[in-house]
């Protein structure tokens, strides 16, 4: 698959992620609900982030560096970080709706994604 091909099938299937996203907010009463509408809110939201910030990586990361080698390694390092900043929001909102949102959450957040991409950034790549 070319990178072209990529990004426009990423861009439609971020679309209709963000569509079910609004579609479950918009006319879904949050009191009536069950557990199963939660789970389809935050699994549309994070699908829908994933996308979003993945393509925005992937759009960044050739308008900088514009050389077209190691096409491959910055589509996986952008949905890497994507999904590990798609994870700690959609988490983060989560922990907020229960009360259990704090600071150091925050920080164990941070510091946990930080740790994990420098272990991803130390792996050498034979």
């Amino acid at each position: 698959m070319t990178l072209r091909a990529f990004i426009i099938s990423m861009f439609f299937a971020t679309a209709i992620c963000w569509i079910a996203f609004s579609i479950i907010l918009f006319n879904v009463n949050p009191y009536d609900a069950g557990r199963l509408i939660f789970l389809f809110f935050y699994f549309s939201l994070f699908l829908a982030m994933l996308g979003t910030l993945t393509l925005i990586g992937i759009l960044t990361r050739i308008s900088i560096l514009k050389r077209d080698d190691y096409v491959a390694r910055r589509v996986m390092t952008s949905f890497r970080q994507g999904a590990f900043l798609s994870g700690a929001a959609v988490s983060g909102l989560f922990l907020m709706s229960r009360d259990l949102l704090t600071w150091w959450n925050i920080a164990l957040f941070i510091v946990g994604i930080l740790l994990l991409e420098f272990f991803f950034i130390s792996l050498k790549r034979a």
